[in-house]
């Protein structure tokens, strides 16, 4: 089937639903006229010109929805202004090439996708801001052509009224977003389907006649970029839930997650012993380059993604320098505070860090009451300095042992619980590790905030903590001193 067979198939099915409307328009004008000849009214008799009104009201209103009916817009970030020349003239060769119309502009969206957008002045081509930052440069004009090919489709006016009926029909019969529609919620689902799967056929056919007329253009880049797009999308993914999420959660947003990608992808290239290809990929030229700032491109995404993964708009911004003072730090000291200081397991945690000759803890430090950790980063470098902060550019650090998500815990009357599980005394050993200045924090891309020793080695916090939770061994953290406050 070709694209147009598939738009033909589509617009018969709006010209039999037109004609059924218009039938029952008809039949309900010819009862109208029935009901005033059997009442005796007059044209121009109360009755009725309202019963004239109702009829034109209840077959108006549905003509109307459906009209009306749109899909919503994404959110994307609009690249306007002179912002990526070199990614618009790589579209315009691409178009030329192709001898297709060149897309009206360019978005990039803040997820792992493609794809071109109907707009009123025109297909917009949306992309992927974490393609940019992932894929080469010669892998994303392959990437891209099929989508550009697509304009081919975008300009026929058949295929044009094909889509603009089958959006407006889905949008019609779904209703409005969080408010499904009362009236046969059954049958407006199932026609619903019908037309999604008939505007489905359409553009997969569309796709495949792109993907036909592309297919000079870059065909071993294109191949590789297909492998490379669903490893962006698993990292993008751990991006989001091991960085983003906590830092939405505390009303933060940081501002450089496709930063943040590309350290993670590296971190995994080379915990899979992908040395040597990955070090060739990366000394092509990345796709971001092609944007004038990418860093400022970085943070209007990044606050877009908050907007689309977490539902809001969030103003304040994170670095990664300041995301553990902001996010982390303050979510382990409330939690550690909920460990009561008169507890057997937190005072054996501080004996046993004073009796390691700690010099922070012979000053009283580690035996005195739990306090904000904010002021330990600014002394990191002195203190340790074999221990990595959190990184400003992509790097590798070492297989890390996360600390996971840490929330506070009350008694139903509100006080702290008296018996701390393993994630509180987790916390409370973390945040006393850190103040003696035997561990400090440092972000992994992949794995979120990490405690490290002096070494720079991940510190075993929670097997140390459930050994000290479920049965008050103190053995592995006895261990774990005497190899480490030396």
């Amino acid at each position: 089937m070709s694209a147009h067979r598939a738009a033909r198939a589509l617009l018969r099915v709006r010209a039999w639903v037109t004609a059924g409307y218009a039938l029952s328009a008809a039949a309900a004008c010819a009862a109208l006229l029935a009901l005033v000849h059997a009442r005796g009214w007059a044209a121009d008799a109360p009755g009725a010109l309202t019963a004239g009104a109702v009829v034109c009201l209840l077959w108006a209103a549905p003509a109307v929805r459906v009209y009306r009916a749109a899909v919503t817009p994404p959110k994307t970030v609009p690249l306007t202004g002179g912002s990526a020349p070199e990614l618009e003239l790589l579209v315009r060769q691409l178009a030329l090439q192709l001898q297709v119309p060149a897309p009206a502009g360019i978005e990039l969206s803040p997820d792992c996708d493609a794809w071109l957008d109907p707009r009123p002045g025109g297909p917009v081509l949306v992309i992927g801001a974490p393609f940019l930052w992932w894929l080469r440069v010669s892998e994303l004009r392959g990437l891209l052509a099929p989508l550009v090919a697509g304009m081919a489709a975008a300009g026929d006016d058949r295929i044009v009224r094909a889509r603009a009926f089958a959006a407006r029909a889905i949008g019609a019969l779904h209703g409005r977003p969080g408010r499904p529609p009362r009236l046969l919620p059954v049958t407006r689902r199932r026609l619903a389907g019908y037309f999604e799967a008939r505007a489905e056929a359409l553009e997969r056919v569309v796709a495949w006649e792109a993907v036909a007329a592309s297919r000079m253009i870059e065909p071993a880049a294109r191949a590789y970029a297909h492998e490379q797009i669903n490893m962006a999308a698993a990292g993008w993914d751990r991006v989001l839930t091991r960085l983003a999420q906590p830092a939405w959660e505390s009303g933060y947003c940081p501002v450089g997650l496709n930063v943040a990608l590309v350290g993670a992808l590296t971190s995994l290239g080379r915990r899979d012993r992908m040395a040597g290809s990955l070090a060739t990929r990366l000394s092509e030229r990345p796709a971001c380059d092609l944007l004038e700032e990418p860093g400022d491109v970085d943070a209007r995404a990044s606050r877009m993604a908050a907007e689309l993964f977490d539902g809001r708009r969030i103003e304040r911004t994170v670095t990664w320098e300041r995301y553990v003072t902001a996010v982390t730090e303050p979510e382990l000291v409330r939690q550690a505070g909920t460990v009561p200081e008169d507890h057997p397991v937190a005072k054996r945690i501080r004996t046993l860090i004073a009796e390691a000759g700690v010099p922070g803890a012979r000053r009283g430090e580690a035996a005195g009451g739990v306090r904000p950790v904010r002021r330990i980063p600014g002394q990191r470098a002195a203190a340790a300095p074999n221990v990595p902060t959190a990184p400003t550019v992509p790097t590798v650090p070492t297989v890390p042992t996360a600390l996971g998500a840490l929330t506070a815990r009350t008694a139903p009357d509100g006080h702290p619980a008296q018996q701390p599980d393993t994630d509180d005394l987790a916390a409370y050993l973390a945040v006393r590790l850190v103040e003696a200045r035997l561990a400090a924090w440092g972000l992994d891309w992949l794995d979120g905030p990490v405690l490290r020793d002096r070494a720079g080695d991940p510190v075993p916090i929670h097997d140390i903590a459930a050994a000290l939770a479920d049965t008050g061994d103190v053995s592995r953290l006895s261990e774990w001193l005497a190899r480490n406050a030396a």
